[in-house]
């Protein structure tokens, strides 16, 4: 099934809060054992923030070839597909890690410059 990201997000990929409702929607044909077409046709702006709340938690429950097999991704730009490929390199990384650096990172990146 494709989910048209436009349709549910607009034109830009940005926020935490617009990955958070693909999330909610690839969530649902997961759970129906679905594989996941995600077209991004018509969106114009991608930041890293919209990608890690979105891809980043499948990659701590699956792996990389598992994610290839359930995930289809369309109409990426180039800088979109860029930052995508980036953060599944950051999610692998970062899942690779024991449970406690990851919470010493996540604290880290929570807490920001406080």
């Amino acid at each position: 099934m494709t989910i048209q990201v436009t349709s549910l997000i607009g034109k830009t990929a940005v926020s935490r809060e617009s990955g958070l409702k693909l999330k909610s929607a690839i969530d649902d044909l997961l759970s129906q054992g679905n594989i996941v077409e995600i077209d991004f046709e018509g969106i114009q702006f991608y930041a890293s923030p919209f990608f890690n709340t979105v891809i980043a938690p499948y990659l701590g429950k699956m792996s990389l070839g598992e994610m290839k097999e359930r995930f289809i991704f369309h109409n990426l730009t180039p800088v979109g597909r860029n930052l995508l490929n980036q953060v599944i390199h950051n999610a692998i990384d970062f899942y690779s890690k024991s449970e406690e650096e990851q919470k010493r990172i996540e604290d880290s990146v929570n807490n920001g410059l406080d």
